[in-house]
């Protein structure tokens, strides 16, 4: 699936990937919320999907690492992995809406996981991050998209009271049958996983608490900034993950709830993509 001259996905036939890394034959890949706001922004040629399961060299089942720090500059000593100038180098050539892919690192999967849930391992590995910057206790997870469900298992895991908001019933129903209860009350931390909210959040939060932005604001929004000084509240962001939090999620994964997901061949892309922005698929994963 490839982009073309207007940023649109398309049906195209691309050589044998060359250059350093494994050859992983491609099982799966999902879509990620990421893969959806590139469309239209990214450059044509471009191959998106980050969320890969496949077949190494060996042989074995593997979910792909998306991207990798130094692990030895300043920023990554200070826990900033993701922000190493090294880590913006693919990892995953061309992508991971295609038959094959170089692969720079890859981690063995268990035979109990199926390709689909296997793809989950890398959003998980981006919540597991961006949980280690949230203080424990009382949180709110706005949004409860597949993000937004990671966050609410995660969280009730860790042993957190969780709460959760969605306008759509069908995804708030979701997080509650995985533990969370409706918004009700201040909060000591939000989890902000949708594009819209901002305000809601902040008003939830009280004084001293915690907002973690998680998703993709598309476009610039205001922010009150009067509300952060007076009521000392601590505004944190969390991108990507780190491949120990690829290992994490990876021993995790078998123990989550299952999330609805839809499965679709990759030449039913348009129709993902569709369910996607609909809001009636909570996860597409897609297989060449």
């Amino acid at each position: 699936m490839v982009l073309d001259d207007a940023g649109q996905p398309a049906l195209g036939e691309l050589g044998e990937p060359e250059g350093a890394g494994d050859l992983v034959r491609i099982h799966a890949c999902g879509l990620c919320g990421t893969d959806v706001l590139k469309l239209g922004r990214a450059a044509p040629g471009t191959v998106l999907g980050h969320e890969v399961v496949g077949e190494d060299s060996e042989g074995r089942r593997v979910a792909l690492v998306h991207h990798l720090p130094c692990g030895e500059c300043a920023r990554c000593r200070a826990g900033h992995e993701t922000t190493c100038e090294r880590f913006p180098e693919p990892t995953i050539v061309p992508g991971g809406f295609a038959e094959r892919a170089r692969a720079a690192a890859t981690i063995p999967l268990p035979s109990s996981l199926d390709d689909a849930t296997g793809t989950f391992a890398e959003p998980l590995a981006c919540v597991l991050r961006a949980v280690e910057r949230l203080p424990p206790g009382r949180v709110l997870v706005v949004g409860c998209g597949f993000a937004g469900l990671l966050f609410v298992q995660t969280l009730v895991r860790r042993g957190d009271d969780v709460l959760a908001a969605d306008p759509l019933p069908h995804r708030l129903d979701l997080a509650l049958g995985y533990g969370a209860e409706p918004a009700d009350g201040p909060v000591g931390a939000v989890v902000l996983c949708a594009h819209a909210g901002l305000d809601e959040s902040l008003v939830a939060l009280e004084p001293g608490g915690t907002l973690l932005v998680f998703s993709w604001l598309a476009e610039p929004v205001p922010l009150d900034f009067e509300q952060l000084l007076r009521r000392e509240l601590t505004l944190v962001g969390s991108c990507s993950a780190t491949p120990a939090a690829m290992h994490e999620a990876v021993a995790l994964l078998p123990g989550l709830d299952p999330i609805p997901t839809v499965t679709l061949p990759l030449e039913r892309f348009a129709e993902g993509l569709e369910l996607y922005r609909a809001h009636e698929a909570v996860k597409v994963v897609f297989t060449p």
